[in-house]
């Protein structure tokens, strides 16, 4: 007798045997779109079994959490195909994201070229449409550790060396396991909808649907560079993975990464200073990049490496260019638009930017946010024959915020923690990971801000990035790699119990979950190691520049 009831969120009434699974439960509502289920507000896999009557919302492959599982499943089927196709010693090195999309490298013995990638993509539309489940499978932490040792994931290895846990929970698709630290679809079925695309030499980005369409890769060369640079020195210095980390922690020497780290850093600006000083042409910088990127401190170190040089600098922020609160455009809901360039007075901006350039003195603005106006209390300013404008903002590097400027006279840089650190070679960090921890600290460090509150202002905010932020990588001179390798221990320490705060009812449960989760692969580094003058500083707190 089926003596379970499901209540949907649309009103519908299902009745199931005891222990019916979520996989049985999806495959009788028969809808391509639901990617997984919350069982009384928790999201579960397609094992998990249902012994009590329970409240059922539907998680679109659509919707953010949606999405984050269709990707999991995608590369693990993009795994499965290289498998299937060159033998179990080939393999895919799932680095980063780069474009809406996840850039990879594959390694096979072969050349990689565009026919490569056609036949994986073959292959994996092949594997969709065998509809394989994925299986969620709980083993031993030894049993895990002998298996991955076995098949020379070593950098597994020493995951699970540092891991408390007793038990790791693996997903096995076609007798390949694998861990990811996500819930994974019900099947391969699902994810019909997908793209490779051949980035030279040997890389291949993989694209996947957002809102609802798969969109057309371009690659981005000076962000794939600044990834690749920062790889190349942290392979230097033995680090590509959390285990690598961990290990350097339990065994005392974190303190002189950390130290080599900011030296990584600091060197890139001090090469980016040398290049404004030695390009007489150069009379302005304008830095541009996404929320917690570092734009405030890198703005702060680059004017002194410039004084340093014998360069004075003259630092200023777009925020204070905001059109009169009743200028400003409007969404269509009829709230205010601040994140677009049209939020700014683009005509007073060139018109005074072009003037301090041309050695005018100018009365600059200040707004006040409060009244939404600006105002005029400070003394005209005058940018002397020895200075260099520097101008930091969201949109600052844009070319329609700043078109009166001849390029010979400016130099764009785009900032980001562009980070290649990974828990393993199939789990990459996400650069929006790192900076959505930086935010959460800072937010309840400054401003009081709940985890709550920060994830959702987050969700809106990333919609304004895409639109707004985003296309200006490719406009920028220059790419400003902001990544800490070490950061994520740090942050850690912050961040874990302002998401443990998150109530299980909560919209953003999900993602804590999945940030949690995440975390649990890096161990904790004591903030007193940071200096004073890092990036980092600017969200923990105790900066040299606040």
């Amino acid at each position: 007798m089926k003596d379970v009831k499901l209540i949907f969120e649309d009103s519908r009434i299902m009745e199931i045997y005891k222990g019916t699974t979520v996989r049985e439960v999806l495959k009788e509502i028969n809808d391509d779109s639901i990617i997984a289920l919350r069982i009384n507000g928790e999201l579960v896999d397609a094992d998990y079994e249902i012994v009590d009557d329970s409240y059922v919302k539907y998680i679109l492959a659509s919707d953010k959490i949606g999405t984050k599982i269709y990707i999991k499943g995608l590369q693990y089927v993009y795994i499965l195909a290289v498998k299937e196709l060159y033998g179990d010693k080939a393999d895919i090195n799932i680095k980063h994201a780069l474009d809406k999309a996840i850039y990879t490298e594959l390694q096979i013995k072969r050349d990689v070229n565009r026919d490569v990638v056609l036949n994986i993509k073959k292959k994996m539309k092949e594997i969709c449409n065998r509809d394989i489940p994925f299986r969620r499978v709980s083993v031993d932490r030894e049993d895990a550790y002998d298996y991955v040792d076995s098949v020379g994931e070593t950098e597994k290895v020493l995951n699970y060396t540092y891991m408390t846990n007793d038990t790791v929970t693996l997903y096995e698709l076609d007798n390949e396991y694998n861990y990811f630290y996500y819930v994974m679809p019900p099947s391969t079925g699902l994810l019909k909808r997908f793209d490779l695309s051949y980035v030279a030499p040997n890389g291949v980005a993989l694209s996947y649907p957002i809102d609802n369409i798969v969109p057309k890769f371009q690659s981005i060369p000076k962000v794939l560079d600044a990834f690749k640079e920062y790889d190349k020195k942290l392979s230097g210095l033995g680090v590509r993975y959390a285990g690598d980390l961990n290990k350097m922690i339990v065994e005392g020497t974190i303190s002189d990464f950390i130290q080599q780290n900011e030296i990584l850093y600091n060197q890139n600006l001090e090469n980016i200073a040398l290049k404004i000083v030695n390009n007489r042409n150069i009379k302005s910088v304008f830095i541009s990049g996404p929320s917690s990127s570092g734009k405030t401190t890198t703005s702060k170190k680059l004017a002194m490496y410039l004084k340093s040089m014998g360069k004075d600098v003259l630092v200023l922020s777009t925020d204070d260019y905001f059109l009169e609160r009743e200028d400003t455009p409007k969404k269509e809901d009829g709230t205010y638009e601040f994140e677009c360039v049209e939020a700014l007075d683009i005509k007073l901006f060139n018109t005074q930017m072009k003037a301090l350039l041309d050695g005018k003195s100018v009365k600059m603005p200040t707004f006040n946010f409060i009244t939404g106006k600006k105002e005029y209390k400070t003394p005209p300013i005058k940018l002397e024959k020895n200075q260099v404008l520097v101008v930091e903002g969201l949109h600052a590097i844009s070319e329609k915020l700043n078109h009166a400027i001849p390029k010979k006279n400016k130099l764009r840089l785009y900032i980001s923690p562009f980070t290649p650190i990974r828990l393993d070679r199939h789990n990459h960090m996400p650069t929006t990971d790192v900076r959505l921890l930086r935010r959460l600290v800072r937010d309840y460090r400054t401003r009081g801000y709940s985890a709550e509150q920060t994830l959702t202002n987050w969700a809106s905010m990333r919609s304004s990035e895409s639109k707004y932020v985003y296309p200006h990588q490719r406009e920028a001179d220059m790419v400003v790699n902001t990544a800490l390798a070490y950061e994520i221990g740090v942050l850690r320490t912050y961040a874990e119990p302002l998401l443990y705060s998150i109530d299980k009812g909560s919209s953003n449960y999900e993602e804590a979950i999945r940030i949690l989760n995440f975390l649990k692969g890096f161990l904790n580094i004591p903030s007193e190691y940071v200096p004073n003058v890092s990036v980092l500083r600017e969200f923990i707190g105790n900066s040299y520049y606040e």
